[in-house]
């Protein structure tokens, strides 16, 4: 049996470990928001890897203080 195996670019995505390191939070912390679907990401290889755009753009809206997104006005 033949097996197709797709080679995916991690160069456009960020591991668990540096983005929670970077939002300034502990990394199962940061596995729980993605478990509950608050950050999209995927599982690669049995890690969770998250797309650097949805990144940042999570970051700019996170309350690390409160763990809650910051209201829009």
């Amino acid at each position: 049996m033949l097996f197709k195996t797709t080679m995916i670019d991690l160069s456009n995505y960020i591991n668990v470990r540096e983005a929670a390191k970077r939002l300034g939070i502990h990394e199962e912390s940061l596995r729980r928001i993605i478990r509950i679907g608050t950050l999209p990401a995927e599982k690669i290889g049995g890690q969770w890897y998250i797309e650097k755009d949805k990144f940042n753009t999570f970051k700019n809206s996170y309350n690390t203080k409160s763990g809650r997104t910051k209201s829009m006005i």
